[in-house]
């Protein structure tokens, strides 16, 4: 097979991952910018290799059993610490401050931070690797408690928090950061760490984690804070779209 033609097969999968999930040979040449009997022949191959299949009542394709069956093996074996390094690595080096991934565990409905990149700066906090941690407090676990369903938020707030007031604060936090796609919170996990962070999704738009640098309060500095958010908020974009999360 040509390269040409690998690379023209690569674009029409990715047009039913990344776009839409049934297309028409008409609709799907017109999108990609490529001749309808091109597009017809290398549909009709995968078609046979049944990574791709056809609807006599719609007349569309769409992904077949055997894309599914490789992608539900692929997805299995994923290790996400290790998706998430390079983008954690960069992050780090960006920003000069150490950076984090905290992953959620919905059995214990608790956060572990499971891989970190420290920076060479000569202040900095260091969090423990590895030790369940509650996800109402600070921007690790509030960017991960903002996207879960309400009555489990409501389950965990009570069991965590003590006073209604102060639940209610939590949840209009929670309202503004699922909002704004991040969270800056400080003094909350660690007393004189402020962090930025972002959530992080799976292929079927559940929140797995979260992606967080920690800095000094000392060494923050506000008028560089958009540019903070921004290169959180790409990490972490970067690692959901790695483990295959495809924002509606």
């Amino acid at each position: 097979m040509k390269q040409g033609v690998i690379s023209k097969t690569f674009k029409i999968l990715r047009s039913f991952t990344d776009k839409k999930n049934e297309w028409g040979v008409n609709e799907l040449s017109r999108y990609l910018d490529m001749p309808v009997s091109t597009v017809h022949r290398i549909l009709s191959t995968l078609k046979n290799e049944h990574i791709v299949e056809y609807s006599e009542l719609t007349g569309k394709y769409k992904l077949g059993p055997e894309m599914i069956r490789m992608a539900s093996i692929i997805s299995a074996k994923v290790d996400i610490k290790r998706i998430a390094y390079s983008h954690l690595f960069e992050l780090s080096i960006d920003l000069d401050h150490s950076v984090y991934f905290a992953q959620y565990y919905s059995h214990y409905r608790k956060l572990a931070f499971v891989d970190c990149v420290k920076s060479k700066n000569a202040l900095q906090y260091v969090l423990e690797i590895g030790v369940l941690q509650p996800i109402h407090v600070a921007a690790s676990g509030k960017n991960i408690l903002a996207y879960l369903e309400e009555s489990e938020i409501n389950e965990i707030l009570e069991g965590e928090v003590e006073l209604e007031s102060d639940r209610n604060k939590v949840r209009d936090e929670l309202k503004q950061i699922k909002n704004q796609g991040y969270a800056i919170t400080s003094n909350e996990r660690k007393m004189g760490a402020l962090s930025v962070g972002a959530p992080v999704f799976d292929v079927s738009g559940e929140i797995i984690g979260s992606v967080i640098c920690v800095f000094p309060i000392s060494d923050y500095e506000k008028e560089k804070e958009s540019k903070y958010i921004q290169r959180v908020k790409k990490a972490a974009k970067d690692i959901s779209h790695s483990m295959g999360y495809v924002k509606n």
